[in-house]
């Protein structure tokens, strides 16, 4: 494996070696870097810079000695060390967390009031710009989060650092990447749902096969930068690698989304407990956490390179 840093937002990358040479894009700040060629040792040198040791060759009768087992490394050092349950669960508790769940709080009744035809008949263009714009950064942060999580981070990010720079340009880039990826994944279910007026098994089989492909759907985009990412070909095949493990991350995924719809619900809906938006967003968050922490564990078998 080839291990270096990108020089836009200083991120650990580790490929293998078969990507020395080529273009490819950081997975944290989307910047365009190159894959440097791997390392070569002269011989008798090892990684580390010093000269290694020829021992003498034992007689062919002799008996090579048992390895001794006291220098090998601990298997829970490093970032190899399991994390304790409750630790992943703070995910969300960073003062940059904290800020987006208040202002995520502000959402929900724009995102009710667009589901109305008073809403879109109302003059002037200020709720709209709202909606347009909170929407945007909603999911611009929430990429930024899943990449984060992806690279290692264990608190939500920091949306206008260095390595997730906060503009215009870049909440544009991300919905131009992922809405039509969703539009292409959930519009034909509510389409179809809009022209016949009721629940069939057409309907049923539609919406458990995006709900199971999607989380896939979004760790490919979110990792290519690309929409063409949610190909079949590749998204296909990525979960065939990863299947059982895959399963348990959708079912917990269902579940935690399963508890934020009731709770934007509650927080919108007839009783309009403006709290529960607080742990509804907490709960989003700690999804899109698992989501990245999942890719993490699971990158080499997902080969998908840089």
């Amino acid at each position: 494996m080839i291990q270096f840093g990108c020089g836009q937002c200083g991120a650990k990358l580790r490929v293998p070696e078969t990507h020395a040479g080529k273009k490819a894009h950081c997975p944290r700040c989307k910047g365009a870097l190159r894959v440097p060629q791997a390392p070569t040792f002269p011989t008798g040198e090892s990684r580390t810079g010093k000269t290694e040791k020829t021992a003498p060759q034992n007689p062919p009768d002799t008996p090579l000695p048992e390895p001794s087992r006291a220098s090998e490394p601990p298997a829970t050092s490093g970032e190899n060390a399991p994390r304790s349950p409750f630790r992943v669960l703070l995910y969300p508790l960073s003062v940059s967390g904290v800020i987006h769940i208040l202002i995520f709080s502000l959402l929900p009744p724009l995102w009710a009031m667009a589901t109305t035809f008073r809403f879109w008949e109302s003059p002037g263009i200020g709720p709209l710009f709202c909606l347009v714009l909170g929407t945007l950064y909603f999911i611009h942060y929430a990429a930024a989060c899943l990449s984060d999580s992806a690279a290692g981070g264990t608190r939500a990010a920091d949306v206008n650092s260095a390595s997730t720079p906060l503009s215009i340009d870049a909440l544009v880039s991300t919905g131009q990447t992922i809405l039509p990826v969703v539009a292409l994944v959930w519009g034909p279910t509510f389409g179809y749902y809009l022209a016949r007026e009721r629940i069939d098994w057409i309907l049923l089989t539609w919406l458990a096969l995006a709900a199971f492909t999607f989380p896939m759907i979004i760790l490919a985009v979110n990792d290519f930068d690309s929409a063409r990412a949610a190909s079949p070909l590749l998204v296909v095949p990525s979960i065939a690698s990863v299947f059982c493990p895959y399963c348990g991350l959708v079912v917990c995924l269902l579940a935690l989304g399963a508890l934020v719809g009731l709770l934007l619900y509650l927080s919108v809906g007839p009783a309009g407990i403006w709290l529960l938006r607080l742990p509804a967003f907490y709960l989003f968050l700690l999804g899109v956490h698992f989501l990245g922490r999942f890719y993490r564990r699971h990158e080499e078998r997902l080969n998908w390179g840089v």
